[in-house]
Order: structure tokens, then C-alpha cells, then sequence
């Protein structure tokens, strides 16, 4: 099987010395989990209650054992949730990498049904309306 981006990111993170990442799963992401999962015998995924502590819990890595504190989180809402303990990480010169995953375009908003009902679909910029089937 040919080597995935996600194997590489991980590979990377091995030889860089990183032993633990800190996250929360979600979709965005699923790809790095799985070569998480192919090389946990190299490195230690520890899943968090929420991405926020996530963030902190990689900043008080790097706070207390000098080494550099990873985060993972997914794309939206979960990437912003990192922000609090990168900020302190930032406030307090620790050094802490944040990896955020992305939807592919063609899933991110496309064709799904969204709150108004049978006839309205959430397309790009705002909802549509389609037309009965």
C-alpha cells in the first residue's frame, strides 16, 4: 500500500521525538487517526474530553517536560475550541504544534438538509430552495 499523507505527517512527528498528541476525534481528521492508530506503538494518542483541553493539556506538556506539546482537532468549531490553550501556550513561549483537519470541498456544505424542512438544502453560501421531487 502506497504511503498516505497522513502516515508521512505522523512519520514526521515520530522522528521530531513526539510521543503523545492530544485531541479529539472528528471527521476531519479520521485519516491522521488512523495512521495514529497504524503507529501507536511509536506514539501515544491520548483523546480528550473536548478540543479546548486539548490545546491545554499539550501546553502543560510542553510547560513540564521541555518537549513540544501536540494538539489535533477537526475542521469548524473544533479547530476554533484549540484557540484558548494555544493562546496560553503562546502567552508563556512554549513551544505547541496544532494539527487541524478539513473537509474536502465537494462534502463541506453540499446537498445536505438543513432545518427548513423537505424543500430546503444548505448549498455553498446559504440555504436553497430545491425543487419537489
Amino acid at each position: 500500500m502506497a504511503q498516505q499523507v497522513s502516515d508521512f505527517i505522523v512519520g514526521r512527528l515520530i522522528a521530531w521525538g513526539i510521543k503523545r498528541i492530544y485531541g479529539y476525534p472528528g471527521d476531519g481528521i479520521n485519516g491522521v487517526m488512523e495512521a495514529l492508530n497504524r503507529a501507536k506503538d511509536q506514539i501515544d494518542f491520548i483523546q480528550t474530553r473536548h478540543e479546548e483541553m486539548a490545546a491545554f493539556m499539550a501546553c502543560g506538556h510542553a510547560k513540564f517536560t521541555g518537549e513540544v506539546g501536540v494538539c489535533i482537532s477537526t475542521s469548524g468549531p473544533g479547530a476554533i475550541h484549540l484557540l484558548n490553550g494555544l493562546y496560553d501556550a503562546k502567552m508563556d513561549h512554549q513551544p505547541v504544534v496544532a494539527i487541524v483537519g478539513q473537509q474536502a470541498q465537494d462534502v463541506d456544505g453540499g446537498r445536505l438538509s438543513a432545518g427548513g424542512g423537505p424543500g430546503v438544502s444548505v448549498q455553498g453560501r446559504g440555504p436553497r430552495i430545491r425543487p419537489h421531487l
